[in-house]
């Protein structure tokens, strides 16, 4: 079913639904089934009004502040009420609201909602099925026509995938990530815990989330990254040298004129949205020896994804020119003031000319490092000094200020990614990080009990980031009873301190300084 301009706002994919028999479950989709029912709301009476003699069919619930039933036709169920709330999608809304006369609450449901109210009840860039919020410019007759399509079982692809496992959404109570959460246009996505949850019915596959998700916990479920990955890696194959520019075209998009001429130099890679390309095959493309990728999204890409993307593109801009390759080695084909960049890369097709080596379950962080590396150990080889990135940005390192950490390992217990490690041996207590492995998610920060961390968004050297970096080393403490080594001695003398107006400090602190088993052993 092809939808209408007032059908959905910033619709991302056409068309989202597809009519289905009755009663046929979906497989990998997800179902709505309405009924018909109507809702006519607005915030002015007087609006619905002019809709009375189009809307004399089915059943219509309608709802305003002053709305009588002597002004509307006898089909239609009258509520004099204000809107003030919707949850749901087609088949399954909820109108929460107020009634005029005596101010109590009110609610309704309803299959579609049709809201002419001044400014729509839904604040999102990706309204859901079955919602159609329009202006005076609509004839009341199209929206008719149009809400009953919108009867009978429907069905859409389920566009995303979650693995609960690397998300870095919560710990130990903390929050951590919220970026899907932060950019989702379609409000979709929920905190539950220590995770999250994407509602599918409310899922439109814009993929902001999968741009933002900086682990992959977040993906797009068709096509997959690999595959992709894949698709991207024949296009450049398919020429003898790699070509000047891969073009990322989305939703049927097609590059200008000037590519076509451009005497085989230029490839085209199609993608279903923009957003699913993200950073890291950005960085792998340039890892195959393209020294250009210009990105030209679907029409109607909502604006909180684009503003996303241009952040995105303008932290990886920070790093292609450092690197020599100038700001728009990989650019929004939006951009009127593109330039082709300087040769850059082309020196090093033999070191980029084979594809990316990577495990069929490789996840979107292992994807970047593995492109980024390739890319940093040509361009940049040996151990170079840190590039600072803007904050935000889900490449970095932490700093940790020697004075206050006290090795009490918090912060390697708490990494969601694994890029912090806590080891002792013999005589001292050694606190590392990996440094590709890091999210920037803010966890170790926000639960360092000294607020001894602070992170550093930046883009280290290879040799930097893919070695476990020291962060702190301290000598251990001593059992008084036995000899061993038992503990930090920073963070024997910080409990110590912390005891020191503690009714019996005395007798705890002998405790605090005997190991374990001689502590026990009493």
């Amino acid at each position: 079913m092809n939808q209408q301009p007032f059908s959905n706002g910033s619709t991302c994919r056409t068309p989202i639904l597809t009519r289905v028999a009755a009663g046929r479950a979906a497989v990998n989709g997800v179902t709505y089934q309405s009924d018909g029912v109507v809702a006519l709301i607005s915030d002015r009476a007087s609006t619905l009004l002019t809709l009375a003699s189009d809307f004399t069919q089915g059943r219509i619930v309608a709802m305003a502040p002053g709305l009588a039933a002597s002004q509307t036709p006898e089909s239609w169920t009258v509520v004099d009420a204000a809107p003030l709330r919707i949850e749901g999608w087609l088949g399954d809304f909820r109108i929460e609201s107020t009634m005029t006369e005596t101010n109590a609450s009110h609610s309704l449901t309803a299959d579609i909602i049709i809201d002419l109210s001044t400014h729509p009840l839904l604040a999102r860039s990706v309204h859901p099925p079955g919602y159609l919020h329009t202006d005076a410019s609509v004839m009341p007759s199209d929206l008719a026509a149009h809400a009953s399509e919108l009867v009978g079982t429907f069905e859409k692809p389920r566009y995303f995938a979650y693995t609960a496992e690397i998300c870095a959404h919560e710990i130990a109570g903390q929050t951590g990530c919220t970026r899907c959460l932060d950019v989702c246009g379609a409000d979709a996505i929920r905190s539950e815990g220590a995770l999250i949850r994407v509602e599918p019915h409310l899922c439109q596959g814009c993929s902001a989330c999968t741009l933002a998700c900086p682990t992959g916990a977040l993906s797009v479920a068709q096509p997959r990254r690999l595959e992709l990955l894949e698709r991207m890696n024949s296009v450049i194959d398919a020429r003898e040298h790699p070509p000047s520019t891969l073009h990322v075209v989305a939703g049927g998009v097609r590059p200008g004129c000037d590519v076509s001429e451009s005497l085989g130099l230029h490839a085209v890679l199609e993608v279903p949205v923009i957003a699913a390309f993200g950073e890291e095959l950005w960085l792998a493309a340039l890892a195959r020896g393209v020294n250009r990728v210009v990105l030209s999204p679907e029409a109607g890409l909502p604006g909180d994804t684009r503003q996303l993307l241009d952040k995105r593109l303008a932290e990886i801009a920070c790093i292609t020119e450092a690197m020599g390759l100038g700001q728009d080695a990989i650019s929004n084909s939006s951009d009127r003031h593109q330039h082709e960049p300087e040769p850059g890369i082309a020196m090093f097709h033999n070191v980029f000319n084979e594809p990316l080596v990577l495990s069929q379950d490789s996840r979107k962080r292992e994807l970047l490092n593995a492109a980024l590396r390739r890319w940093q150990e040509a361009l940049t080889p040996g151990d170079r000094q840190p590039l600072e990135l803007p904050v935000g940005s889900p490449i970095g390192g932490i700093s940790v200020d020697l004075q206050a950490c006290v090795m009490c390992s918090v912060c390697a217990h708490s990494c969601p990614t694994a890029s912090i490690r806590y080891g002792e041996n013999e005589h001292t207590a050694r606190l590392e990080l990996a440094e590709a492995n890091c999210i920037q998610c803010g966890l170790c920060e926000r639960l360092c009990p000294e607020d001894a961390i602070t992170l550093q968004p930046r883009l280290a050297s290879a040799a930097q980031r893919y070695r476990w970096q020291p962060l702190n080393e301290v000598a251990l403490a001593t059992c008084d009873a036995c000899g061993s080594s038992h503990m930090p001695v920073t963070l024997l003398d910080s409990m110590i301190a912390k005891l020191a107006s503690t009714t019996g400090a005395a007798d705890i602190e002998r405790q605090f300084r005997r190991c374990p088993a001689c502590r026990h052993g009493q």
